[in-house]
């Protein structure tokens, strides 16, 4: 694997972990926590710009999802629903 994909992809998953933090702490504790939120508003973008990147890089999207055509809206509502669900 190309080295730029590599370090995407451990990127990613870093901010995943991150975002699973973020939940962890439960809706009312973001939505008291501007901090919170701001750290979540950031792992959005930087997933977003890391979708992007990937996929001017030729990176086959995971089944499912078609990253080059997703808003960063789109993406936070996917994700903030699949997160939702496993609470």
């Amino acid at each position: 694997m190309d080295l730029k994909i590599a370090k995407e992809f451990i990127h990613i998953e870093g901010w995943l972990d991150r975002a699973d933090d973020i939940v962890a702490r439960g809706e009312s504790t973001y939505f008291a926590d501007v901090l919170l939120q701001e750290a979540g508003d950031s792992i959005m973008m930087k997933l977003g710009e890391a979708a992007k990147r990937l996929s001017v890089m030729n990176v086959p999207a995971p089944a499912g999802i078609d990253w080059a055509s997703r808003s960063l809206t789109e993406i936070s509502s996917f994700i903030s629903t699949t997160k939702s669900a496993a609470l």
